[in-house]
């Protein structure tokens, strides 16, 4: 049975280590109720040569993609998989950071551009040049998709393990203050036609999430697909969260799935 390495950090007002994030916290939940061996560790230097194939380690993405890159591994899942294009109801295209700062048409057409290095940059809507702010140098010339906006009302993340939705949370309630998506929901057919289409893909992770919306118009669009590994909780529970985890480090390891029931 594999281990489990926990990123953690010592509370002072606590006296005493506690994981370092609300996500990493779940996640150990699950993983203690699953009877996982958890060893808590500071800086993933410290571990990077004790680190097994078969472990799972919690910590952030640029971390496990150092563990990941250790062993090889392929761990790449498009954002936006073909086989459910037709969900997006808008253009999608890819860029470049750089050419979008050089060209007032681009950076003020109220785009949404997001990098394609996974998180090395908010994704945000840009619609003038103050927007561009935060988004790397001419140093960093970050390719990056872009897509036409869309009136967004509401939002959910959809947790899928092995080919089935194991649950849908709403997405946004813990940022935004004036948050009114309870107002709003899903078609839950198209839903349902999402996820047929999505077993059709042949590269698709065994775990990842679909993140939808309801849109002012009263679509129910995808906003996009996000993998496993590098998921926020959003309530999960802590043993599907858990089970999230392992089935896309699994694969990703070409390990067998000792949580797989």
């Amino acid at each position: 049975m594999g281990r489990v390495w926990l990123k953690t950090k010592y509370d002072s007002s606590l006296g005493m280590e506690i994981p370092h994030s609300m996500n990493m916290a779940n996640a150990m939940y699950g993983f203690r109720e699953l009877g996982a061996e958890i060893i808590p560790y500071h800086l993933i230097e410290d571990i990077y040569d004790k680190v097994l194939r078969e472990d799972i380690v919690l910590d952030y993405i640029d971390q496990v993609n150092m563990i990941f890159n250790k062993f090889h591994a392929t761990y790449k899942v498009e954002d936006y998989p073909e086989v459910l294009n037709k969900y997006l109801g808008r253009k999608v295209w890819k860029d470049t950071i750089n050419n979008i700062s050089s060209h007032e048409e681009k950076w003020s057409a109220g785009y949404f551009v997001k990098p394609v290095r996974n998180k090395a940059f908010t994704g945000k809507i840009i619609s003038s040049i103050k927007d561009l702010i935060g988004c790397g140098s001419c140093y960093e010339d970050y390719e990056v998709i872009v897509s036409e906006p869309i009136d967004i009302l509401a939002e959910w993340r959809c947790f899928i393990r092995y080919d089935k939705i194991m649950d849908v949370r709403p997405y946004g309630s813990i940022s935004h203050t004036e948050y009114e998506g309870y107002k709003y929901h899903y078609d839950a057919d198209v839903l349902e036609a999402m996820i047929n289409d999505f077993k059709t893909w042949e590269e698709r992770p065994t775990a990842c999430s679909m993140d939808i919306c309801y849109t002012k118009d009263g679509r129910t669009l995808l906003v996009e697909v996000n993998d496993a590994y590098a998921l926020g909780c959003y309530g999960l529970p802590g043993l599907l969260y858990a089970k999230l985890i392992s089935a896309r480090w699994s694969q990703v390891m070409e390990v067998e799935d000792i949580y797989n029931f």
